[in-house]
């Protein structure tokens, strides 16, 4: 048992994970397919809403969806974040395209949309706090997976956590198994 647990802890790990995978290198040189589109980009890297369309009908009681910043960055996914999106802080160095894989994993481990952390008006705003903590958060993955998943000697050399590891599609992790919650609940 002591043996297999590490294969499993590091087997769990990586099946948890959503973000780290798109930060690294892509497997034998090739590069994710970026899906192309009929529309060209528009001139400023960090628009929110696509020019010359118009805006919902005012019976949907919507705002205008924002353009899928994939056709935003078109032509741009391999230029360093920092130079096709404003105000990158962390990730630096990373593709755009690789940077947006990143982000669409960090949505998807906590079940949320773009609107979660960023002003969709800006995507540049440090308004939000949640942003603020995000950033605490993925320097704190980064942590955890080089200070210690990396020099376990035990673990598989590819074994990390990620977003998913704790939150599990949730912005508000639980700090105990649902199990546990519900027989303390019982008890009382």
């Amino acid at each position: 048992m002591r043996v297999l647990f590490p294969k499993l802890m590091a087997g769990g790990l990586l099946l948890a994970g959503l973000a780290l995978p798109a930060l690294s290198t892509p497997q034998h040189g090739q590069a994710r397919p970026i899906p192309a589109t009929a529309t060209p980009p528009t001139p400023d890297p960090m628009p929110s809403h696509p020019t010359g369309q118009a805006a919902a009908a005012p019976e949907a009681q919507q705002a205008p969806r924002p353009n899928s910043m994939r056709d935003v960055i078109k032509g741009h996914e391999n230029e360093p974040a920092e130079k096709v999106f404003k105000n990158i802080q962390l990730l630096k160095g990373v593709p755009a395209g690789r940077f947006l894989d990143a982000m669409d994993g960090f949505a998807n481990a906590l079940g949320t949309k773009c609107r979660e952390c960023h002003d969709t008006e800006n995507f540049a705003s440090d308004d939000k706090d949640e942003k603020k903590v995000a950033r605490g958060m993925i320097q704190m993955t980064k942590g955890i997976n080089e200070q210690y998943i990396k020099t376990m000697p035990s673990l598989d050399r590819d074994a990390y956590v990620s977003c998913y590891t704790c939150h599990h599609g949730k912005t508000h992790p639980a700090g105990r198994p649902e199990e546990e919650k519900k027989e303390q609940q019982e008890r009382r």
